[in-house]
């Protein structure tokens, strides 16, 4: 019986998720948030049918995962290498605008300089996979708006994740520092893998294609090095997507000389929504609203969702301009780095187990999250239409 509860989940899941697309497509909207909202109605936030189970976020996740792989697949080298500084700066920007903004209105709101810090990291980080499954939609991804873009959510990622471990060690009497050096230690790792799997790749997998007997070993063999290393660095502490996209990006002259591209095409439109269903049934804000303060949780959650906001567009939009971008297209890297969902949530959960957070400041991030997901596919795409 129990498998037939699984199976119902998952079905549940991908059905909402598949008609709410739809639904979008019909009224010109993102099809991506027909599957935040089918989390939303499904999950605990309206209808409660399902929980978080861990067959959904297994699967969640592997979509994620498979989704900024194919951005990497995507990705053209020669592009990425052109748009580094920029993403560079914009991710900089990004970074230290929000994260100084968030510290010093924390402090204005009250906040112990503690608390203050943790929060400025919650905001810190950008979620990639809204902004990515976007620019796929509108066939912008290898533009240079969109090479910036997931060059500058990767590197933000990367500086977010040592910010959590400087502060997280702070916090804890500094027993933790060894984070730190363990995420340093993963990215030294990953560039060693990346320079060889990019130099050496190629003829790995024309002997491994070649002595397979099975008729998908060009697809199955590609994925599996991408699920490898994604893996890897989530054992190094830093999210798995960052692995995810450096193994694409090393692997992407695989993908025009095997025509992988339509095979992982059709494998990310059936698999990536259980990721942002999940990210929707993630979200309970009933949970968050027992014991709380509600006027003082309205006036942190505007002030949290205000600052999320303006830091990335200001951040990363002056930082856009500043590497070259007209306004309009520095407006729209700003607001493609707004979407929180993954990351920053983790961080939240922490400092609420730690006592560092309170009830208040964890429903400001909750709708922060559903603030930023569900306005940027809708902004990105009335800025890329106009142009």
């Amino acid at each position: 019986m129990e498998e037939a509860y699984i199976l119902l989940d998952l079905t549940l899941v991908i059905l909402t998720a598949k008609v709410l697309e739809e639904l979008m497509s019909r009224i010109k909207q993102p099809p991506l948030l027909g599957d935040l909202m089918a989390g939303i109605l499904i999950g605990p936030t309206v209808f409660g049918l399902i929980k978080v189970t861990d067959n959904v976020k297994a699967i969640g996740w592997l979509g994620v995962v498979l989704l900024i792989f194919l951005a990497g697949l995507e990705t053209n080298i020669e592009d990425l290498r052109k748009y580094s500084k920029p993403a560079i700066l914009v991710a900089i920007g990004g970074v230290f605008a929000t994260f100084s903004m968030a510290y010093i209105a924390s402090i204005f709101l009250g906040y112990s300089w503690y608390t203050s810090l943790f929060i400025a990291v919650i905001l810190a980080p950008t979620s990639v996979s809204v902004t990515v499954a976007t620019l796929m939609e509108l066939n912008m991804l290898r533009t240079k708006i969109g090479e910036t873009v997931i060059g500058a959510a990767v590197a933000d990622d990367i500086y977010a994740m040592i910010l959590f471990g400087l502060v997280y060690s702070l916090l804890t009497g500094g027993s933790h520092i060894y984070q730190v050096s363990w995420i340093i230690a993963g990215l030294a790792v990953l560039a060693s893998i990346f320079i060889l799997l990019k130099k050496y790749s190629a003829g790995i997998m024309r002997i491994l294609i070649g002595k397979s007997r099975l008729a998908d070993a060009p697809y199955t063999h590609v994925l599996i090095v991408g699920l490898t290393i994604a893996t890897m660095t989530a054992f190094f502490k830093l999210s798995p997507i960052v692995g995810a996209y450096f193994a694409g990006l090393a692997l992407s002259p695989l993908l025009r000389s095997h025509h992988l591209e339509s095979y992982y095409r059709l494998l990310v439109e059936f698999i990536s929504p259980f990721f942002f269903v999940y990210a929707g049934l993630l979200l309970d804000p009933w949970s968050a609203l027992v014991g709380l303060n509600l006027s003082k949780a309205l006036e942190t959650a505007l002030v949290i969702v205000v600052i999320g906001v303006l830091g990335k567009v200001l951040g990363c939009g002056i930082a856009a301009k500043l590497s070259g971008f007209d306004a309009r297209s520095s407006i729209t890297v700003g607001i493609a780095m707004m979407p929180r969902a993954g990351v920053d949530l983790v961080i939240a959960v922490t400092g609420l187990s730690l006592g560092v957070l309170s009830m208040e400041l964890y429903f400001s991030v909750l709708m922060l999250i559903y603030i930023t997901s569900f306005t940027t596919p809708v902004l990105i795409k009335i800025l890329l239409k106009r142009e």
